[in-house]
């Protein structure tokens, strides 16, 4: 809003003020010169309130302005830089894919190798090398199979499938090898062994699963031995209260059990059988003279 129309109207102000003072001055009797008194006052305040308009107006204007030109250049400057930053980012440069079937690498066992199967993909890292390699798909070949040979020298043969999910995660990032020519890595990664060698494991495993089954059954063997030899076995008596242990309900059939058990006592420790008198008494005490482990002594 410019000079001429806050004049005109701060001028409608002072009109419209006048012709109400003088309105009200008809309605109500007074002095004239409290009404002239009143209509210049009147007007003072119009045009005061209609300039104070003009002006909040006029800066409210500006400030909108303002903030247009400032967001305008911000706009600019970030299509502008967008544009160029994509007109100067540089397009990846193509690689080369080189196929490799059944590559053997060592594993943790010296009689034992994996097969190593898989794509090699490989870019040189800047195509105006000062001295560039003369082959640098083997290069890339020989960088990725000296990383595989890392990892497949600390495991397991009979882990190949294990062992290949780890291979591909690993020859799966992009690395530049020591000379910095190529950057090589691999996909469809696949480990295996051969046909005889995977036989060859199955029947050790089966092998190992038997030795372990073969040493808990002679632990066994062996704590039972010891059980009888050095606890119940140990004398006549032992014998006797291990018998009865078993057969609380059975006193008298453990009575007649003695002298067969007085016989292994004496077998087990590799002594004497007992004296002739003492069999023949324990028979004696046996009905119908039954005698277990040989002819009664005469």
């Amino acid at each position: 809003m410019g000079h001429s129309d806050r004049t005109r109207l701060a001028l409608l102000a002072g009109v419209l003020t006048t012709i109400a003072v003088l309105t009200l001055s008809v309605l109500v009797t007074g002095p004239i010169w409290l009404w002239i008194a009143i209509m210049i006052g009147a007007n003072g305040i119009a045009v005061l309130v209609s300039v104070q308009v003009v002006h909040r107006r006029e800066q409210a204007e500006l400030r909108k302005q303002m903030r247009e030109q400032r967001t305008k250049p911000a706009e600019q400057s970030t299509s502008c830089s967008s544009s160029e930053s994509a007109a100067a980012e540089p397009e990846a440069p193509a690689h080369v894919q080189y196929p490799v079937s059944a590559v053997p690498l060592p594993s943790s066992e010296v009689d034992y190798r994996f097969l190593f199967s898989g794509t090699i993909c490989w870019r040189q890292t800047s195509p105006t090398a000062a001295v560039p390699h003369a082959s640098p798909g083997d290069l890339a070949v020989n960088w990725i199979l000296g990383r595989a040979r890392e990892l497949t020298l600390m495991e397991k043969p009979e882990d190949y499938r294990v062992v290949q999910h780890r291979l591909a995660v690993a020859l799966g990032t992009a690395l530049a090898e020591p000379y910095g020519q190529v950057i090589a890595w691999a996909v469809d990664v696949s480990l295996a062994v051969s046909d005889e060698d995977a036989r060859r494991l199955d029947r050790l495993a089966e092998l190992r699963k038997h030795e372990r089954m073969w040493e808990q059954e002679r632990r066994m063997e062996i704590s039972m031995r010891r059980y009888l030899s050095e606890d119940v076995l140990k004398d006549t008596g032992s014998a006797v209260v291990w018998w009865l242990a078993r057969h609380t309900d059975q006193i008298e059939e453990s009575v007649q059990m003695i002298g067969a058990l007085a016989q292994l006592t004496a077998a087990a420790n590799s002594k004497d059988i007992p004296a002739p008198e003492l069999l023949r008494a324990i028979q004696a005490a046996e009905p119908n003279g039954r005698h277990i482990g040989g002819n009664p002594a005469a």
